[in-house]
């Protein structure tokens, strides 16, 4: 199962313009997040971040943004050239902002 998602991931990566990285504001950068960001950077694709599910109890945007600071996807407003979107996919908010950033 999970090498056939790796697979698709690095697939996907070689035949795309750009990647946009969704990661759970409640959960934070998980194995997967890890992966696909380095099948992106792999291919030379520039990332978006779009940190999903603002509208949870317990969501914590900035954390994601700290955390993926370690794998230099660093925020444009933290002084970084890397595009970030809070966004509720559920409660549609954000979502034009993100096709604006597309």
């Amino acid at each position: 199962g999970h090498e056939a998602f790796t697979a698709m991931r690095a697939r996907g990566a070689q035949v795309t313009d750009m990647t946009i990285i969704v990661v759970a504001a409640d959960d934070g950068v998980m194995p997967q997040t890890v992966e696909a960001i380095a099948h992106a950077k792999a291919a030379g694709l520039p990332i978006i971040v779009a940190v999903n599910k603002i509208d949870k109890p317990g969501a914590d945007p900035d954390k994601v943004k700290q955390e993926l600071t370690s794998y230099e996807l660093v925020p444009e407003e933290w002084g970084g050239d890397t595009i970030f979107v809070n966004l509720s996919a559920k409660q549609r908010i954000n979502l034009e902002e993100l096709l604006e950033m597309i």
